[in-house]
């Protein structure tokens, strides 16, 4: 089974302008975090996988129609890519 990868720059524009927002108010800049997603054939683009890096850590996110972004925000709050 072939997956798709797509880079931060693929990903819907409401989700990278969430994803700035929540960066600016936990004091980061969207170049802190590697940003990847890949998503299998005949899923849905919502049903993506998100992968954010930084620093030695990373953690995936179901997509979930823009989902990922709040459960990257709750890493934040809880310090995980500190």
């Amino acid at each position: 089974m072939q997956t798709t990868l797509f880079r931060y720059i693929d990903l819907p524009i409401g989700d990278r302008a969430a994803f700035e927002l929540v960066c600016a108010r936990h004091g980061f800049a969207p170049a802190h975090f590697d940003i990847s997603a890949r998503a299998a054939p005949g899923e849905p683009a919502h049903e993506r996988v998100v992968t954010v890096r930084r620093v030695g850590w990373s953690q995936s996110y179901r997509d979930g129609h823009g989902q990922w972004v709040r459960q990257f925000e709750a890493d934040l709050t809880s310090r995980f890519f500190k």
